[in-house]
């Protein structure tokens, strides 16, 4: 089948949820004060013809003027209050508070070669190669954890991890989030947990438990131990690298670099920040 004019304009991975709202608005100024200009030296009637085409363009491809990834996320980030807009555009709408969270902490290993050490002469890591990577024991033990838990409703997540968690109440959120609040706090303390989150830290959690007795040490390698997942443990596809950029074009301050993340592609969720 034929596709239609505007199909083969679109740029879907700048549009729709895609979209950069920075550097939409970037474009969408450059065609207000291009189509201004053409409508007081030409004809206004030429100026509402560009001005339209342009809107059109934007909206299709995301962005007008080529280059914008490059050039419009310092240009905003510049400008009084710039760099809030890239906080709203990375959060998007209706993002909840600490959407990184994790089940929480208790005394634990503070220094992460500590941790690693503890969690190698435990029996729940090793080391091949080089590279660390879960043992075929604790694998196998991990993953028939994630496997129970993903058959669970989200309330029933949120119970779960409330048991693994040193929070004090727990709750399943809009039926993909998980919310830990701690004694005596309210939503505003609230750490939330996507649902593959809270799948593979309570299965972590669980896991450790024929492994190491202190509960410090087994929140802590249940938080750590995401880095180590291929795969989703919600949906099961194949996790991706990638980095924090909060725009289409990256934005960070000056001397900053992006952070190296692992996501799921299909439920649209960080999995781990490699920070």
């Amino acid at each position: 089948m034929r596709s239609s004019f505007g199909a083969r304009l679109r740029r879907p991975e700048h549009t729709g949820e895609n979209r950069c709202w920075p550097c939409t608005v970037v474009n969408v100024a450059l065609v207000g004060v291009c189509a201004g200009g053409l409508g007081v030296a030409v004809a206004p009637l030429v100026g509402v013809a560009a001005a339209g085409g342009g809107l059109a363009l934007v909206w299709l491809r995301g962005y007008l003027v080529p280059g914008t990834p490059r050039f419009a996320p310092p240009l905003v980030a510049a400008l009084p209050g710039g760099a809030a807009v890239f906080d709203e555009a990375s959060a998007g709408t209706g993002s909840p508070p600490n959407e990184g969270g994790s089940l929480g902490t208790a005394d634990g290993p503070d220094d992460p070669e500590d941790l690693l050490a503890r969690l190698v002469e435990s029996g729940v890591l090793e080391v091949n190669d080089g590279t660390v990577v879960p043992t075929a024991a604790f694998d196998e033990r991990w993953r028939a954890e994630m496997d129970e838990l993903r058959e669970r409703t989200t309330a029933e997540l949120a119970r779960a991890a409330l048991d693994a968690s040193p929070a004090a109440e727990g709750r399943a959120v809009d039926g993909e989030w998980v919310a830990l609040s701690p004694e005596g706090g309210g939503v505003v303390d609230e750490t939330w947990l996507s649902r593959p989150v809270a799948i593979a830290e309570v299965a972590g959690y669980r896991a450790t438990g024929s492994f190491l007795s202190d509960d410090g040490t087994r929140l802590a390698a249940a938080r750590t131990n995401r880095m180590l997942l291929d795969d989703c443990p919600d949906c099961g596809a194949a996790l991706e690298r990638g980095t924090d950029m909060s725009c289409c074009g990256g934005h960070t301050g000056p001397g900053e670099e992006p952070s190296p993340t692992l996501a799921c592609p299909d439920c649209e969720v960080r999995l781990y920040t490699f920070d």
